[in-house]
């Protein structure tokens, strides 16, 4: 279960710093464009909140918001590191571990 959140978590923090002019320019080489900037964003709240339902269906209200919250942190901190270290491959791996979240989530919840 960790790793499908920390998963999605990383597949979001990528859709939402992508939303950012800043960081669109440093991994695309095209022209920043504010409606689609507005549909990563959008992405990356929905996969956020997609995280923090599964939290809650596996750990209940009790643990999910907080095992989601630090897996929220650990996320942003390995994306960080990959904004930092590997600008142009940070979104391929976001999209592998998107990916592995989606193989997952049947396993999981069966």
């Amino acid at each position: 279960m960790l790793w499908l959140g920390l998963s999605l978590g990383i597949a979001a923090w990528c859709l939402l710093s992508l939303g950012l002019e800043k960081h669109h320019r440093q991994v695309f080489a095209n022209a920043f464009d504010a409606s689609r900037a507005r549909v990563l964003r959008g992405a990356g709240w929905l996969l956020l909140a997609v995280d923090f339902g599964l939290f809650v269906y596996g750990w209940g209200w009790a643990q999910g918001p907080i095992f989601w919250t630090a897996a929220l942190i650990i996320s942003a901190l390995a994306w960080s590191v990959l904004m930092t270290m590997l600008p142009r491959a940070s979104t391929k791996i976001a999209a592998v571990a998107l990916l592995s979240a989606v193989v997952l989530i049947p396993f999981w919840a069966g």
